[in-house]
């Protein structure tokens, strides 16, 4: 008996009991008149349908719920709080973006509470991935919009402000990590359950490119940019040069908040003034009030000039320092702690709420407080805002990547069709005189 049950579980596990099970239905329903000689027959008709139903592929509905399923599975895992050994660990420092968000929606410029949230858990598990990096600081810098999907921006700075330089060629006019238009690394992502991808480092050749044209994001960090004039690098290449241009335009505080270790020293590190107070709503509304902190990017593409060559004594030589002060000249480098007022951009400047001062405490250390929030929004890059209350201030970028003074998107109309020639008219056909038709041939 336990050889018959072994060879009756190998039947059923190889599913030859199930078809038998097949064929002896469909004879009995049928019930064909040479029922023996059509065994094979039914067997590989039963087989085949089988096999057609397991080929089927799932429906639309059935894809969705799938998608569905995964997406929930994602966002699970994305509430999870980062363990080892089933212990919490400590990350790096990460700014409360749910309550800046609150402030931000003030300004008509916002993610909504649940987006928000989202984001700061996938911010904490980045910053879980990547604690081995050397990140100190992990902040959220905006979400750039595309046709397919949408890019969340995430930036991180790193102790000293260095980083190892991955992606760099040995450009020798590439400012290196942590200086420059380098001075943070960014990371991106379509998908706030998913994995954040590193931009790699930008070059001053990339960010001169990319003044040149005005395209729209896919949403595929890895697509090809087809556009003219030419822009030689994947789509990450010109994510990650709009960052900095971005940046560069629209990275404001409140004047006085920052300042130079050295004050006579203009190369110094910037530091927080431990005696800055902030201003009163009134002031707020001047552009006086409001000052950079990223470093200005030149034309050159740096944010600061190449130290000029050696004078030679051949005539060449001599041209190449002349072309290099003149640049200079032309354009001469700005000091990242720099005012609204001369920086040449365009800024709208607005409050909202309660503009009523008063203080939280008789105590006369304990600062006045507001309700009135002041936000300043770039009218050159449309999405760009900073907002500020009670001297807890937030930047945010939601929107194309496109500047408003940038060329634009469509390209020159081809001239006009030329006119068609005038009409004759109807001619008569030319006929011979009678002399001519009578005249005999020439032989020839």
């Amino acid at each position: 008996m336990v050889g018959i049950d072994v060879e009756l579980d190998y039947l059923k596990k190889e599913h030859i009991c199930e078809h038998l099970n097949k064929i002896v239905e469909s004879v009995v329903a049928e019930k064909p008149a040479d029922a023996h000689g059509l065994v094979e027959v039914i067997s590989r008709i039963v087989k085949g349908a089988a096999d057609a139903v397991s080929s089927v592929e799932p429906t639309e509905h059935e894809t969705t719920l799938g998608t569905l399923a995964d997406h929930v599975k994602k966002l699970r895992q994305l509430d999870n709080t980062p363990k080892e050994e089933d212990a919490p660990v400590q990350v790096c420092a990460i700014p409360d973006f749910v309550g800046d968000a609150e402030m931000l929606s003030w300004t008509g410029l916002g993610l909504g509470e649940m987006e928000s949230y989202k984001v700061m858990c996938s911010l904490r598990n980045l910053a879980f991935k990547e604690r081995d990096a050397g990140i100190n600081k992990l902040s959220f810098w905006g979400k750039i919009l595309g046709a397919d999907a949408d890019y969340y921006v995430a930036q991180a700075q790193r102790e000293g402000g260095g980083g190892d330089d991955e992606g760099e060629d040995g450009d020798p006019d590439a400012e290196p990590s942590g200086t420059g238009a380098n001075l943070f690394t960014y990371y991106v992502t379509n998908d706030l359950a998913g994995d954040w991808r590193r931009l790699p480092n930008i070059k001053p050749k990339e960010i001169i490119a990319s003044r040149n044209i005005k395209r729209m994001f896919s949403g595929n960090a890895g697509a090809k940019v087809i556009t003219h004039p030419f822009f030689e690098g994947t789509e990450e290449v010109l994510l990650r040069a709009q960052i900095a241009r971005i940046s560069a335009d629209t990275m404001l505080c409140i004047s006085g908040s920052l300042k130079r270790e050295d004050d006579e020293d203009p190369a110094s590190a910037i530091v927080q003034n431990e005696e800055f107070q902030c201003p009163s709503s009134a002031e707020l509304l001047k552009k006086a009030a409001w000052m950079h902190m990223q470093p200005h990017i030149l034309l050159s593409g740096r944010t600061t000039h190449k130290e000029l060559p050696e004078e030679g004594e051949t005539d060449e030589e001599k041209a190449v320092l002349a072309k290099a002060k003149e640049d200079q000249a032309a354009d001469p480098a700005r000091d990242m702690l720099r005012s609204l007022e001369s920086d040449g951009l365009a800024w709208s400047i607005k409050q909202v709420g309660d503009a009523t001062q008063y203080k939280s405490s008789p105590d006369p250390a304990v600062p006045i407080k507001s309700d009135c929030l002041t936000y300043v929004r770039s009218l050159t890059w449309p999405g760009a805002v900073c907002a500020m209350r009670n001297g807890h201030g937030a930047n945010i970028y939601v929107g194309y990547g496109i500047a408003a003074t940038e060329p634009s998107f469509f390209p020159q109309a081809p001239p006009d069709v030329q006119d068609e020639p005038e009409d004759p008219g109807e001619q008569d056909e030319p006929r011979g005189t009678p002399a001519e038709e009578e005249a005999p041939k020439e032989e020839e």
